[in-house]
């Protein structure tokens, strides 16, 4: 039986491990989420990211280990309470959402419904106005959502998860697909949420400068294993850059910005 958590835990994983057709692709992992931070999974394509966001999600059952929030193992929970804890958005999405703007938000307003319930309720749309205030995405509102910008889309679906109004919000890389404007305005979205809402953030990312950019917390993931997680600056160094991606790199931390920029300057063998 594993031990208890600390109260500031909100999530826990303990010796989490996924598999299939014989071959282990994630894990032993042992990981835990606070409670208001900023967590940030980083690692190549390929290390285990997505698993490890979905069996934290509860959308994917552990071939050993386990993960509990709050204390509670997912077993115990419900796929309806997860829901109502933890609000996911992936990373591949529907290419057409027939539906507007407002409409898609409110769908995240789902695990809230009652059996019996026929319509939305005055507390299902304050929580999709506060979520498209939130994320600054009002005028969009009877916007189709087919007719956006992928910046937009990204934007959509990222309100339509607080509007679930779960203590924690898990992305899988938010950014893909985004050009460099819209990687800028949904870092800017981050650390609003992060100062504004207090909601306890998990992202899956390969980008380093993002990550260092938001998060307090870092997780690195290479081929299924956990090669370190702790404060930033701690954990993100030029030796830990070159075991993650084989490339030499030029860590630094920024005073005026209070970050670290990470750039290569040579790959490795």
């Amino acid at each position: 039986m594993s031990e208890p958590a600390g109260p500031d835990v909100l999530l826990a994983a303990r010796a989490l491990a996924w598999g299939t057709g014989g071959r282990r692709i994630l894990g032993p992992v042992d990981l835990e989420v606070r409670r208001g931070e900023c967590l940030v999974v980083v690692g190549p394509n390929g290390a285990g990211k997505t698993t490890l966001l979905r069996l934290l999600t509860g959308l994917l059952r552990p071939s050993a280990g386990e993960v509990s929030y709050r204390d509670r193992t997912f077993s115990a929970l419900s796929r309806r309470e997860l829901a109502r804890r933890i609000a996911y958005v992936p990373q591949i999405r529907p290419a057409h959402v027939p539906l507007t703007v407002e409409e898609v938000v409110l769908l995240g307003r789902y695990p809230h419904l009652s059996a019996f319930q026929m319509a939305p309720r005055s507390e299902d749309f304050t929580a999709v106005e506060d979520a498209l205030r939130l994320v600054g995405i009002e005028e969009l509102r009877e916007r189709p959502v087919d007719e956006l910008s992928g910046g937009e889309r990204q934007a959509v679906f990222i309100a339509a998860a607080l509007a679930q109004e779960s203590e924690l919000l898990v992305l899988d890389e938010p950014t893909i697909h985004l050009d460099a404007r819209h990687q800028s305005d949904l870092a800017g979205l981050l650390l609003r949420l992060k100062a504004e809402s207090g909601r306890t953030v998990v992202l899956a990312t390969h980008d380093l400068n993002l990550a260092a950019s938001i998060c307090d917390t870092l997780a690195l993931i290479r081929d299924g294993r956990l090669l370190g997680h702790g404060p930033t600056a701690e954990v993100l160094t030029a030796a830990m850059v070159r075991q993650l991606y084989d490339v030499e790199a030029d860590v630094r931390l920024h005073e005026g910005a209070g970050h670290l920029t990470v750039t290569p300057v040579r790959r490795v063998g």
